[in-house]
């Protein structure tokens, strides 16, 4: 008598929790669209920013850091392009719907540190964001920053 009774409660509770719609907003409903980077044409190209350390903050002896980007996964060691900058952020302008592999390489002292990130360029279109539909991309940018040098 009382499994009958279980197996009924279940389905009633189920179907309470799963019927009633929610009005409630969610992060996926925001959008995060800059209309003024926005396209009308879908882009083949876009340009990310890389979010570098302040090449200066471990001193002055060697300020520059060296970015190795590759096309495709690190461990497949394709390598598109090496940049070497001194600032805290960089821009590079990269064909979309591929993935990347970010290498940034830090001196600090007589240690070497590597951060890496990988992110897919996507192409993303919009109809209610903005005045007029249109297409961007994301990410917009990268971050190549340090976590831990103790």
């Amino acid at each position: 008598m009382m499994k009958p009774v279980k197996i009924i409660l279940i389905f009633v509770i189920n179907v309470l929790f799963f019927s009633c719609e929610s009005e409630e907003v969610t992060l996926r409903d925001i959008s995060f669209v800059n209309c003024n980077e926005c396209s009308t044409t879908e882009p083949l190209n876009a340009t990310v920013r890389l979010k570098l350390e302040d090449p200066y903050r471990f001193g002055p002896a060697n300020p520059i850091i060296q970015i190795d980007i590759y096309e495709g996964l690190l461990e497949d060691n394709v390598l598109f392009r090496s940049i070497q900058t001194n600032s805290k952020e960089t821009s590079i302008n990269l064909t979309v719907n591929k993935r990347y592999t970010f290498a940034a390489v830090y001196l600090i002292g007589s240690h070497t540190y590597v951060a890496v990130n990988s992110v897919i360029l996507r192409v993303k279109y919009t109809e209610s964001s903005c005045d007029e539909p249109c297409y961007y991309t994301v990410p917009r940018s990268v971050n190549l920053k340090l976590r831990n040098t103790k």
